[in-house]
């Protein structure tokens, strides 16, 4: 697997370009409120961020490119890390005595709309707040979604970066091209993200305020600038505007386009809408009615008001602290932290696993215990009177279980803090989960500083693996394995070493093993190391069997073959 780096390079100019553009209004905020020990290095950063973009983007040409699937997975993860190094300077050099490891994990838990932090928020500068705020704004529908309406202008493929950033299983086409798509996606966030700050900018908050949760809460991060969270919201106006879009975020955004487009019924047809509802609902009134019996609240509807914020809040992922919920019993707790598992709908803002995937997941257990009782019978796994093929099956039941086993493994890794049990797994299910809410020690208020430095690094990447679902950080790490043990000697770049690593391709495709007497090279494979040969490049290959050459030699007479026991040497 290689990775193009004349796209890379044009991707990575381009997010630095609208980085720095997204930095300058907050520097200006921070020149408005007088802070300008913070504002002074994000008004630098923002400068130098357009022009390296503006000189990659005016300076560099390139031609057409198309992407392939895995190029495009791993392009998305090394763009999440890139963006979040950048974001981390601002942090850096803002006067306060932070290590870069710390700087870099708040910018991560902004642009993955994790929502937690490892500072005190309240000593924070306004502008960095908002810097945060504006972060998790970018990364709540993705800024490579951003980019995918505008690559073919840039002469990019942008469904490969599509279908790597999309959460869910399946990025769904709107339109003829996946540029349509992406421009809906962001038309649709732009106006959600306007129609909140109004309604909130009306209400008892100030203007800044309005716009910090406006941006945490249609992204689903639950960033609030008070350290009591949103439990200082007192005002029932300002909670259900907040939970109102905050659900609306946590809805595949797809179907809003067939809602406009004359449809609005499949909207509530759709079953992972539905059975969204019925969790809430479910797990509302479960809470609730545990709340009142065991005599935490007096009053039912105190306790289906505050079960109601709290069930949005964990299963939208966004993490607010609407009320002291680490204080109700053990029942409602459970019910919560549950949720995190479930997570949103497929193509929303949110994360954990998707409820589509959930729907699937118990759709193959019911199909296992059919086929227990009748072994003959055929059964499709049928979602919204559709069935889904064996593929897609098979890539979501892996998704599940990839994401129970970096579960677990995160858990074993944590626990070298020592801390206790609760702290350790309720903090890998926040981290991984992208909520930010966990028990114990960090307690509900997304603080996570008592982390030592490996420990957040750790988190940083885990906080990427669950907003990139797992599988781009896998090609990431498998990318790196495959550069750290590359069998080929020759100059990288050079185009006498891409024949010889197109052959390498093409031989391991045929499961090529490198056996003496067993080996079988194509045609293609052939003329490819001959041409490289033939060039005056000294060509190294495993060894082979002489009895495979007699057609090629009596093609290419005016070449010797020289064969030893380990390497085969073209000479012409």
């Amino acid at each position: 697997m290689h990775i193009n780096l004349r796209v890379l390079i044009k991707i990575l100019g381009v997010l630095t370009l609208l980085e720095g553009l997204f930095m300058l209004p907050c520097a200006v905020v921070g020149l408005h409120f007088r802070e300008w020990q913070a504002a002074s290095p994000l008004f630098t950063v923002s400068i130098f961020c357009i022009c390296i973009g503006f000189i990659i983007l005016t300076q560099m040409h390139f031609d057409k490119i198309k992407l392939h699937f895995h190029e495009g997975h791993l392009i998305a993860c090394l763009s999440w890390i890139f963006c979040s190094f950048i974001g981390a300077f601002p942090f850096y050099y803002c006067g306060k005595d932070y290590s870069f490891i710390s700087c870099y994990f708040e910018s991560v838990a902004g642009f993955t709309t994790t929502g937690c932090t490892v500072f005190a928020l309240d000593e924070l500068p306004r502008c960095l707040l908002l810097w945060k705020a504006v972060s998790n704004w970018l990364g709540g529908m993705g800024i490579l979604v951003l980019l995918v309406s505008i690559f073919p202008v840039l002469g990019i493929s942008g469904q490969s970066i599509a279908s790597a950033e999309a959460t869910g299983p399946s990025l769904e086409k709107i339109g003829g091209h996946f540029s349509d798509t992406g421009k809906f996606l962001y038309l649709t966030y732009i106006s959600f993200s306007a129609a909140e700050f109004l309604l909130l900018a009306l209400g008892p908050l100030s203007p800044f305020d309005a716009l910090i949760n406006t941006f945490s809460s249609i992204s689903t991060a639950g960033l609030v600038i008070t350290s009591s969270n949103a439990a200082a919201f007192t005002s029932t106006y300002i909670r259900a505007v907040v939970m109102l879009f905050t659900i609306l975020s946590s809805l595949n955004y797809t179907l809003y386009y067939f809602a406009l487009c004359g449809s609005p019924q499949s909207l509530f047809k759709n079953i992972e809408v539905r059975i969204f509802g019925v969790i809430i609902a479910a797990a509302t009134l479960l809470i609730a009615f545990s709340l009142r019996v065991t005599g935490t609240y007096s009053s039912l509807c105190q306790a289906i008001k505050d079960g109601l914020c709290q069930v949005v809040s964990f299963i939208s992922t966004s993490g607010y602290y609407v009320c002291d919920y680490p204080e109700w019993p053990t029942f409602p707790t459970v019910v919560l932290f549950s949720l995190l598992f479930v997570g949103g709908c497929c193509m929303s803002t949110s994360g954990s696993l998707k409820v589509i995937r959930i729907i699937v997941l118990l759709k193959l257990i019911k199909r296992g215990i059919f086929k227990q009782i009748h072994p003959n019978a055929v059964k499709a796994v049928v979602v919204d009177g559709k069935a889904l093929s064996a593929d897609k099956v098979s890539a979501i039941t892996t998704h599940i279980l990839l994401f129970f086993g970096v579960f677990f493994f995160s858990c074993l890794v944590l626990s070298w803090n020592n801390f206790d049990l609760e702290t350790t797994i309720t903090t890998t299910l926040a981290i991984f989960t992208n909520t930010g809410m966990a028990l114990g020690t960090p307690g509900c208020s997304g603080y996570f500083g008592m982390f030592n430095g490996f420990s957040q690094l750790f988190l940083t990447f885990l906080m990427i693996a669950g907003r990139l679902e797992i599988y781009a950080i896998l090609l990431l790490f498998s990318w790196i394995t495959r550069k750290l043990s590359d069998p080929f000697c020759l100059p990288h770049g050079t185009h006498k070493n891409r024949l010889c690593r197109e052959s390498y391709t093409q031989r391991q495709k045929t499961k090529d093993k490198s056996v003496p007497n067993k080996i079988q090279l194509s045609m293609h494979i052939w003329r490819s190391f001959k041409s490289a040969a033939l060039q005056g490049t000294f060509v190294n290959i495993p060894e082979t069997s002489q009895a495979i050459f007699p057609m090629q030699s009596k093609k290419t007479p005016r070449s010797v073959f020289s064969f030893s026991y380990r390497y085969l040497v073209l000479i012409y």
